[in-house]
């Protein structure tokens, strides 16, 4: 079962007491109010509670208990946050026959199970005696992934859990870094690599704090496919401030379409930058600097991406390669020596990027901020 994060565990204690009180069904905004008097820190009530309450719901399922989220309702229905939003969806994932019922009559039996559900101690233990995605847990999966000592893996756990807290105490981050999914964990390490205070320690650190965050992200980046950007993206959607036709190419450009993908074709002429491949359906346009961090001129500027096939596309936004100005290739240890063999790759290889413009800016971000050696 998955490891939870504190909100999820908060969350789901809040809603197993809520139901044993009798309440049938509360809002996504009561509970991100009593999650942010809890957790002592603001939560949004749809950006931050999405993924959470797709988890408990997910775990529930797995113990046998009917699906807890579906308790939580939207106190009126929007174009933005239609009243089944995403629990009709993970239904669904979890219970097929569910796909050919509609949302309401789908929800309305979650909450009759529910009702008639008296003793919910297995979800109760589970909360109490699970591991959870902190510092225990990012310590296992470094043993099991990594080849650093002991000590080494032990200083960049304190390291993360440090840094999370001061800069969250800055001011810098709104809530620790085991909290947040891989879309604002990437916002969080550009804010948090470019802190003053932080490149300071660092560098009395000789890149110590620097190379522990790049560890986590790609443990985070590991840990799930799911970036956690739908509340944003929606959000984006929404935001009559910004063209139409400019909002939909933003959106495009997320999973490497429109205008973005189109304009790299034609600059590497429907090739992959590695492997030649010119398949259309196997090349995949990729963001150097995280789509997540840049402002909306770069996510569309042909200077912040590559074309790939869709392997290397993965290799390079986990960040285990990158490329310098010069297009010379860089290989994370993560990769190990027989895959590295097995793509065809060397440690000797460079390519021919096109570097223009602000590209040799953007690929000095990717080397010092997402590369993992």
């Amino acid at each position: 079962m998955t490891p939870f994060k504190e909100i999820d565990r908060v969350l789901a204690l809040l809603l197993v007491e809520q139901i044993q009180s009798n309440q049938e069904t509360t809002t996504y905004k009561e509970v991100a109010q009593k999650l942010s008097i809890r957790l002592g820190r603001p939560i949004h009530p749809h950006f931050d509670l999405a993924s959470p309450l797709g988890k408990v719901s997910t775990l529930c399922y797995e113990l046998g208990l009917p699906l807890i989220s579906a308790c939580v309702i939207h106190s009126k229905p929007t174009k933005l946050h239609p009243s089944e939003d995403g629990f009709y969806s993970l239904a669904c994932m979890l219970k097929p026959e569910y796909k050919t019922i509609d949302p309401s009559t789908v929800r309305s039996h979650e909450l009759a199970c529910i009702h008639a559900c008296h003793d919910w101690s297995k979800l109760l233990n589970y909360l109490e005696n699970a591991p959870s995605t902190g510092d225990r847990f990012f310590s296992d999966w470094m043993s099991q992934n990594t080849v650093l000592s002991k000590s080494s893996i032990s200083k960049y756990s304190r390291a993360v859990n440090t840094i999370s807290k001061e800069m969250q105490q800055k001011g810098i981050i709104a809530k620790p870094f085991e909290d947040m999914t891989l879309f604002e964990l990437d916002n969080a390490i550009s804010l948090t690599m470019g802190n003053p205070d932080f490149i300071a320690k660092n560098t009395r650190g000789n890149h110590m704090y620097s190379n522990a965050l790049k560890h986590y992200r790609y443990f985070m980046s590991s840990a799930s496919d799911d970036t956690g950007d739908s509340g944003y993206v929606e959000s984006l959607a929404n935001d009559d401030q910004i063209p139409e036709t400019e909002r939909k190419a933003i959106i495009q450009a997320r999973v490497g379409q429109g205008i973005f993908r189109k304009s790299l074709f034609e600059k590497y002429h429907g090739h992959c930058i590695i492997t030649g491949i010119d398949h259309p359906k196997l090349l995949v346009a990729s963001h150097i600097k995280p789509w997540a961090v840049c402002s909306n001129r770069e996510r569309l500027s042909v200077e912040n991406g590559l074309l790939l096939s869709a392997t290397y596309d993965r290799l390079f936004d986990s960040g285990l390669i990158t490329f310098n100005r010069n297009g010379k290739i860089f290989l994370s240890s993560f990769i190990g020596t027989e895959n590295i063999n097995r793509l065809g790759l060397s440690k000797d290889m460079s390519f021919e990027l096109g570097v223009t413009g602000k590209m040799g800016e953007y690929l000095d971000y990717h080397n010092d901020i997402l590369f993992v050696k």
